[in-house]
């Protein structure tokens, strides 16, 4: 049976022949199909074309089809076989053409170029969906780039990126994550994610395995462009950014802000990312070459932002930092007036080495104290600041003038007050002769010599007060020489720089003796300084040094120049009695009693002796109470041998010596004291009598014993013997006060009648001894002398009412005995002083 004739092209209804191309297209027919597009061109209009072309199987290579797609021309039109769709129904045909998948305009529009993108998306998404060979896709769309308006975006910013992802970065397990949701349309998910979703993904991956810049520039970039520049995308960037600084990641912001363009082509986005770049510098809390590089190059990327833009000029600028991320800061606005300011933060910072933010905050709404602190803390920053060269340290007082006078950080200061940070910072670092060159010898130091003076004593307090030991050829007494040694005495002799100075010379002197405050613990510099009564470290020191009292002439240099040095006054006499009482006082302790002798008679006495009516209170109370505890000294060995005034020569000199220092006491002591003053006298006189009488008794013997030998010369060795007794013989106790008496009367009663004739009974030789004018003037009668002299002088300041009529009485005659006066003077100006005056009784 023959085959029926088939049935033409042109005869089949359009839904047949719609169908009839599905089944071309589906088979990958590829040549029936664009015949059959030709010979039924008004059925298949373009957009039936491409939703016809959607049933092209996935695996097809594009290069096959995309002729099709573009319309271009092809082979000869040739009749197509109708069979496939003899046997459909009109009806079915009908439904089956309603099934055919539709395109989902992309834009909206009807145009063609609007289907063909519509098309191709429908088309890469098929293709993943069946296949996931993202590569099918990308050889889908790469031929229609520049053609088609969208295709660029869609392939640059999903298809490609969703292809790194999936090949690039699979070993980083690369996901849309959850809330992408079905991973078996995974090109579609991607392309739905919201902007903010998707951008995540992104950053979790930039700067994995290539430069972080590169990342940016394939995936992010592109993939915002995709979304058309999504204000909430962008948002995640920002905060991204923000994160590195946060994170310490400075140079890999530094490296996305001056490498990365970030938005292009919309104006807000453009503004907002130099504004956060800005921002950038003033958060960053990094110190370093590195640091202040990358600012500087944020700074010319803005800069030349700022001039394409011609941004607004003359903004006030405010009076704190703020948060440099809040959108109305204008220290972070993109415009001449904040880069100029921010220019010179970033140069101040580098000078100061300190976080950009800390200087922002000084420069604008620093007060005086924040300025000046951070000043101190510029100049002696790092353990090494004391080292510096000179040359370093020119080229610091350099930068800090500049950060005063151009970038206004220490704006707040004045020149002076700059200065002086700078002086006392040179000055700690012992830069002496620097020092020198600028603020003494130089014209532009802009300080005053007083000034310079006060910044020296600041410095030598330092050293002083730092120092161990108080030796000034080393350690910080070295320094503390050389500080002063800058103006004085050359330059200046001001009295705080000598108080300095002698100050050092005393601290030197005493770092030679062993010399402590607390037991095992060396002197320290700063004590002597904050010490109350520095004086009275002389007396520790000759409590440690045996043998320091005979160097009295330079303990006394020390005490002045403590004394001088600590108070600005050296003490005069004061200082140098009180010392000299010291060294006695030493001596004694010593055993050395001719040195203690030797000190109170030439050294203490002779010290008023050219004027002994002005004598300061306080020296004339150190001097008796010096001669005094020499005067009273006896030798802690003489009772163990033997060693009495009746010894020898030598005993009987020590208790002339005695004797002398006694009388002394006597001269200056005040009134209180006479009793124990004359007490210890007549202790001495009667060693001294004691003395005389064995020396008389061995004199009688030896007499005796040459007038056995030799009776020619008896008779002038009794002469002789005889003669020395009257010489030597001192005078008692109660001659002394005869002649207080008679010159109490000469002085208190001029108008009475004279003593001249009075001779006291019981005590014939002294009265004439006393009387005699013109017999020899002895040694000791001079002691006696100085004795009466203070007895007198006491007499008169201390007599009242019952002394005036004992005294007249017994100068007009009334009987009253002269020794019994004596006694009743001695009682009642003295006190109860009954050892030595039973005879007057």
């Amino acid at each position: 049976m023959p085959a029926p004739n088939p049935t033409l092209t042109s005869e089949l209804s359009a839904a047949k022949s719609i169908i009839l191309a599905v089944h071309y297209a589906s088979s990958a027919e590829l040549k029936s199909l664009r015949s059959l597009f030709s010979l039924r061109s008004s059925t298949f209009p373009k957009e039936m074309q491409l939703r016809v072309l959607l049933c092209l199987p996935e695996t097809m290579k594009p290069d096959l089809y995309v002729p099709l797609i573009k319309g271009e021309p092809g082979e000869t039109v040739t009749e197509v076989d109708t069979a496939a769709v003899s046997k459909i129904s009109e009806k079915r045909a009908n439904k089956r053409v309603k099934e055919l998948p539709a395109l989902a305009l992309q834009t909206g529009g009807v145009s063609d170029e609007d289907m063909l993108l519509s098309y191709l998306v429908c088309r890469a998404r098929n293709i993943d969906r069946e296949t996931g060979a993202l590569s099918i896709v990308i050889e889908l769309l790469s031929p229609f780039v520049g053609m088609v308006t969208g295709v660029d975006k869609y392939l640059g910013g999903i298809v490609d990126i969703l292809a790194r992802l999936t090949y690039e970065y699979a070993s980083e397990d690369v996901g849309v994550g959850e809330e992408a949701g079905d991973e078996s349309g995974k090109l579609e998910v991607f392309e739905e994610l919201e902007a903010r979703v998707g951008i995540k993904l992104l950053l979790d991956r930039c700067g994995g395995r290539q430069v972080i810049v590169d990342d940016l520039r394939r995936l992010v970039g592109p993939y915002l462009g995709a979304k058309r520049n999504n204000r909430e995308g962008w948002e995640v960037v920002w905060e991204w950014l923000k994160c590195k600084i946060a994170d310490g990641n400075w140079g890999d912001f530094v490296e996305v802000v001056t490498k990365w363009n970030g938005p292009v082509g919309d104006l807000g986005l453009e503004e907002e990312y130099a504004r956060l770049s800005i921002a950038g510098c003033y958060v960053c809390q990094e110190t370093g070459q590195s640091t202040w590089e990358g600012m500087r190059a944020i700074h010319r990327r803005c800069s030349k932002y700022a001039s394409e833009r011609q941004g607004s000029k003359g903004q006030k600028l405010p009076g704190k930092l703020g948060d440099p991320f809040d959108k109305g800061n204008p220290l972070a606005a993109p415009n001449e007036e904040s880069l100029r300011l921010l220019g010179l933060l970033i140069t101040s910072a580098g000078v100061l080495s300190a976080p950009l933010a800390n200087v922002a905050e000084i420069r604008l709404g620093g007060s005086h104290g924040d300025q000046e602190a951070l000043l101190v803390k510029h100049v002696r920053n790092g353990p090494n600041w004391a080292k510096q060269s000179d040359e370093e340290w020119r080229r610091t007082r350099d930068g800090v003038k500049w950060l005063q006078t151009k970038a206004k950080v220490f704006g707040t200061l004045t020149v002076e007050e700059v200065e002086k940070v700078l002086l006392s910072a040179m000055l700690a670092a012992a830069k002496f002769g620097l020092v020198k060159e600028i603020y003494v010898n130089g014209q532009n130091g802009s300080l005053g010599k007083d000034d310079v003076e006060t910044g020296i004593l600041d410095a030598f307090q330092g050293f002083y007060d730092n120092a161990s030991n108080g030796n000034k050829t080393r350690g910080s007494m070295k320094n503390a020489l050389g500080v002063l040694q800058i103006l004085y005495p050359h330059i200046s002799k001001s009295t705080a720089l000598e108080c300095a100075y002698r100050l050092t010379d005393a601290t030197h002197a005493l770092s030679h003796y062993s010399l402590t405050l607390t037991p095992g613990v060396p002197l320290l510099p700063v004590q002597i300084r904050i010490h109350s009564n520095p004086i009275s470290l002389v007396a520790r020191l000759l409590d440690s040094n045996p043998g320091s009292f005979a160097q009295a002439e330079a303990l006394i240099a020390i005490a002045r120049n403590l004394c001088f040095g600590t108070t600005g006054n050296d003490g005069g006499r004061k200082t140098d009695a009180r010392v000299i009482g010291m060294c006695i006082e030493a001596a004694l302790s010593e055993g050395d009693f001719e040195t203690a002798y030797s000190l109170g008679m030439n050294r203490l006495v002779t010290m008023i002796a050219e004027n002994e009516q002005s004598v300061d209170e306080d020296v004339a109370d150190m001097i008796w109470r010096a001669c005094f505890q020499a005067g009273r000294y006896r030798s802690p060995y003489a009772a163990l041998v033997g060693e009495t005034a009746a010894f020898g020569g030598k005993a009987l000199r020590t208790v002339e010596m005695r004797m002398e220092l006694l009388a002394q006491a006597l001269r200056f002591c005040p009134p209180s004291a006479l009793a124990e003053v004359l007490a210890s006298w007549r202790r001495c006189e009667e060693e001294m009598l004691a003395g005389l009488k064995e020396e008389e008794e061995e004199e009688e013997k030896r007499e005796a014993y040459w007038s056995n030998n030799n009776s020619g010369e008896a008779t002038s060795t009794a002469t002789s013997v005889s003669m020395r007794k009257d010489d030597e013989t001192p005078m008692g106790l109660f001659a002394v006060a005869a002649g207080a008496a008679k010159a109490l009367r000469g002085t208190a009663f001029p108008l009475s009648t004279s003593r001249e004739n009075i001779v006291p009974a019981g005590d014939d030789a002294t009265v004439a001894a006393a009387a005699t004018e013109d017999q020899k003037t002895r040694k000791r009668d001079m002691v006696s002398g100085m004795v009466t002299s203070g007895l007198a002088k006491w007499g008169i300041c201390m007599l009242s009412g019952v002394f005036d009529y004992l005294i007249v009485s017994m100068s007009v005659g009334f009987g009253l005995e002269f020794e019994k006066f004596v006694c009743i003077i001695q009682v009642y100006a003295y006190g109860n002083c009954s050892d030595g005056f039973e005879e007057g009784n």
